[in-house]
């Protein structure tokens, strides 16, 4: 009994760790001056100058910098509402969501901008809103019940 039940807790925790994600998003930029770099940047903001090169990711860290914005901060939100594929293909899995393709894209960081390589029987994100399109919570607004 208690080998069944480790096969079965290290099955979900493994299928967690699996599951796809929503994309982490950038939710504070800084437009750079003709003298900043990296470590200017960082002196003022505090911002370790490596983690500014892996939140900009092909950034030239000397002055002047090769881009119009430079990421501070990063977020990735946490999905609410997984669903299980059954194509390959994300389409239909959107629509039947309420989502563009585009939107099931960014919400699931293993899908590629075709989003033709979903695995059938496999999770992937479709909300990272606690009241989501469906939701038969009462305290969501729009709830279906």
């Amino acid at each position: 009994m208690l080998a069944t039940l480790s096969v079965a807790v290290v099955s979900v925790l493994a299928t967690l760790a699996n599951a796809a994600g929503p994309r982490t998003k950038c939710v504070e930029t800084y437009r750079p001056t003709q003298s900043d770099s990296c470590a200017s940047i960082s002196a003022w903001s505090r911002i370790p100058v490596s983690s500014i090169q892996s939140m900009n990711p092909g950034v030239s860290c000397n002055a002047p910098m090769n881009t119009p914005t430079v990421c501070l901060q990063m977020f990735k939100p946490a999905c609410t509402l997984n669903s299980t594929a059954w194509e390959t293909t994300c389409n239909d899995q959107a629509s039947h969501f309420n989502l563009t393709v585009q939107d099931f894209v960014q919400l699931n960081d293993n899908v590629d901008n075709a989003c033709n390589n979903l695995q059938v029987g496999s999770d992937y994100c479709v909300s990272t809103a606690d009241c989501f399109p469906g939701n038969t919570d009462p305290l969501c607004s729009g709830h279906e019940g």
